[in-house]
């Protein structure tokens, strides 16, 4: 299904702020699949704090269980995964503060 840009960024915005895709689809977009919104914000390539920590969660679990060379791989990729949560937290950090000054004024 094809969704309108105006749609599609606000599924986008909305994912980068923290909010699942499972409630993006069911709050905001209900006329959409989960799996259209999903795809929308995937594609995108932004993903939600939850998921974010979801893969590292996952990612920690199987380096237990991994070889040495794979180990390497899984800590590169888990370090991507955390530098990706900090920089989106200093982003929204950003954001609520330009918020709070124009509120203040």
């Amino acid at each position: 299904m094809a969704i309108p840009k105006k749609d599609a960024n606000r599924m986008k915005n909305l994912a980068r702020e923290g909010k699942q895709i499972s409630k993006i689809s069911a709050e905001d977009f209900p006329e959409y699949d989960y799996w259209d919104v999903y795809s929308e914000v995937y594609g995108a390539g932004e993903q939600s704090a939850q998921g974010v920590k979801w893969m590292i969660t996952n990612r920690l679990n199987q380096l237990v269980a991994a070889n040495s060379r794979d180990k390497q791989d899984i800590i590169d990729e888990l370090n991507e995964l955390i530098w990706y949560l900090y920089e989106n937290y200093r982003s929204n950090q950003k954001k609520l503060d330009n918020i709070r000054q124009i509120l203040g004024k």
